[in-house]
């Protein structure tokens, strides 16, 4: 399922959740961890200053990787010069997860420019994992389906995810048309009969975004997934995104499938 995941590592509280997170899934999947440091060498004032920034790097990776071994999980370290934003979305192309550390920044649409996470989830090719201030239980997991195939990915993967962790899946799904939407959670309740997941199905008329946004907040869930294409920035400014949305406003880990 997730062969191979690639980690964004940081001394910040939301890096170190991020990082503690892609540990805890590599164990419980059996994938290999790739971790990503990136150096903004316009911030660093002198060769000084940067063999500084490295060592605390190499102490941080070879930490790191120590509680990999222990784990037995394959631990490849990578560090990159240049902007953080690139080095990632290039580099993750060669995982199936990417996982990194954001707070929500509801106000972010208001100054008329994406949150850091929402760039990097709307530039990236693969499955997004934007986790908050602490390590996600997996125990109440929101997924929004649609029935496109980004959102079934969605769904597979937070299907298995709650499979091992024990936790409650709340199968969302919103349309004008009842008997639409009705068809839709079918088809989702179904294909989770495979997976050993408590399931709740939700389905209204609301607005998807909104409506995914008020279940987290009620369940006080631990993950919200949904599908998401990507989008140009002209595309998102013009029109809006649900996906954009919900990794701005959720206080919750936000899953991204593709």
């Amino acid at each position: 399922m997730l062969r191979s995941i690639m980690v964004e590592m940081g001394d910040g509280r939301h890096a170190v959740a991020a990082m503690d997170t892609a540990l805890w899934l590599a164990k419980t999947f059996g994938a290999r961890l790739h971790t990503l440091t990136c150096l903004d060498d316009r911030s660093l004032q002198n060769d000084h200053v940067r063999r500084m920034v490295e060592e605390l790097i190499r102490e941080r990776q070879a930490s790191f990787e120590e509680r990999c071994r222990k784990a037995g999980i394959t631990c490849i370290n990578d560090m990159e010069m240049g902007d953080p934003h690139e080095a990632m979305v290039h580099l993750s192309r060669k995982v199936d997860l990417l996982v990194t550390g954001s707070p929500p920044d509801p106000d972010a649409q208001k100054r008329g420019f994406s949150s850091a996470a929402t760039s990097l989830a709307r530039d990236a090719v693969r499955h997004v994992l934007v986790v908050r201030d602490k390590v996600p239980a997996f125990k109440t997991i929101v997924v929004g389906y649609a029935g496109r195939e980004n959102s079934c990915n969605a769904l597979q993967i937070s299907a298995h995810i709650a499979e091992r962790a024990g936790g409650t899946i709340h199968l969302v799904t919103s349309d004008d048309e009842v008997a639409e939407a009705g068809a839709i959670l079918s088809v989702g309740m179904d294909y989770l009969k495979a997976f050993k997941v408590t399931v709740v199905p939700h389905q209204s008329a609301e607005d998807p975004g909104s409506l995914m946004l008020k279940t987290v907040q009620e369940l006080d869930a631990d993950l919200i997934a949904i599908g998401a294409d990507r989008r140009s920035k002209l595309t998102l400014l013009a029109f809006g995104d649900n996906a954009q949305r919900i990794l701005d406003w959720s206080p919750s880990a936000v899953l991204i499938g593709r």
